[in-house]
């Protein structure tokens, strides 16, 4: 049976590569891992910012966890303290993980690159597979009201302003 993995921070969550291994996991039947990252700085010295933010990424996992659950996906959720990539090694080693899914940093975030260069040095230290998810762009809907109805259109119109 397939385990995937989607480990994620809780300063920003991984929710590309979240979305990408429900599917999977739905379609090949497969059990799912999600691993919740919390540094230790938030928990020991961190500001309310940092704690609010975590708060606020481990709230909407838990409801998509529960979510996945009712729709007949094996999830199992694990919190865990400390650097990133020993502990995303460490847990891929001890529930021997098939999938490693994890989402590429965005290019405006300014740390894209060493982001970038922890999923890199994981790739190279576990003996799983490892799939990249890039982040969509948020696409921009406006709303014709051209016949009196309302439309909304990933495209933009003519009648759109920025």
């Amino acid at each position: 049976m397939e385990r995937i993995l989607v480990s994620m921070s809780s300063q920003c969550g991984a929710w590309g590569a979240w979305s990408r291994a429900i599917s999977l996991a739905r379609r090949i039947d497969a059990r799912l891992y999600a691993l919740l990252l919390v540094p230790p700085s938030v928990k020991t010295t961190g500001g309310a910012g940092e704690k609010s933010t975590a708060g606020t990424v481990r709230k909407r996992l838990e409801l998509l966890i529960e979510l996945a659950k009712s729709e007949g996906v094996r999830v199992d959720y694990f919190i865990a303290e400390g650097n990133y990539e020993e502990e995303v090694i460490r847990f891929v080693e001890q529930n021997r993980i098939t999938l490693l899914v994890a989402e590429s940093a965005e290019v405006e975030n300014p740390n894209s690159e060493r982001e970038l260069a922890q999923i890199r040095a994981i790739r190279h230290r576990v003996a799983c597979r490892v799939e990249l998810v890039s982040p969509r762009k948020p696409q921009n809907f406006c709303t014709e009201e051209s016949d009196g109805h309302e439309h909304s259109t990933p495209s933009v119109s003519p009648n759109c302003r920025e």
